[in-house]
């Protein structure tokens, strides 16, 4: 009788903490697939010696897109289209379990601070609907302008706070951070 009492108690508890244990699991994984986008984007447009667009498309999607050098006999000159839909697509990501683009007031910034313009894509000083930016064949990240710009994506799944993250990227050098907001602060 008290083993079943003991299995019974077990049980309840772990049908508690099961939903939110699968949360924060699945907002872990989406933040990983944020930090490996920008590193395999990185990582490619130094080696590729090509640039590398991001493509930020709300409300969870990712677009890792290769600028082509394009010759333009008319002219004689060589060019490359930031952005265009000509160039090949590397990586096309979704972020999972119903995780998106989305910013917590209640959370603040990181302890890296980039991110409190334009939330929840911090990396544009004015708003853009679908937030691009680049890595160079140098590996730095850079905006439309080719200025070197630091950024913050912020993660949640709908209202729960809990699974608020974060990952900022320090543009000059690729250094990629990703935080977890622990009910009072960010932690990495």
């Amino acid at each position: 009788m008290i083993i079943v009492g003991v299995i019974g108690v077990l049980m309840t508890t772990a049908t508690l903490v099961m939903p939110n244990m699968l949360r924060q699991a699945k907002a872990d994984g989406s933040t990983a697939v944020v930090v490996d986008a920008f590193r395999v984007a990185r990582e490619r447009a130094i080696s590729e010696r090509r640039n590398m667009d991001l493509i930020f498309v709300p409300p969870n999607r990712i677009k890792v897109v290769r600028e082509e050098i394009i010759f333009n006999s008319v002219t004689g000159t060589w060019s490359s289209a930031y952005g265009a839909s000509g160039n090949p697509t590397v990586m096309d990501l979704y972020l999972e379990g119903n995780q998106r683009f989305m910013y917590f007031d209640a959370t603040g910034d990181t302890k890296d601070g980039f991110g409190l313009t334009n939330k929840p894509l911090a990396f544009h000083k004015t708003a853009m609907t679908t937030p691009i930016v680049m890595f160079t064949s140098e590996g730095t990240l850079v905006d439309a302008t080719g200025d070197p710009v630091n950024g913050t994506v912020f993660l949640a799944v709908g209202d729960q706070l809990s699974t608020a993250r974060a990952v900022t990227i320090f543009g000059i050098t690729g250094l990629v951070r990703s935080w977890k907001w622990d009910g009072s602060k960010w932690v990495e």
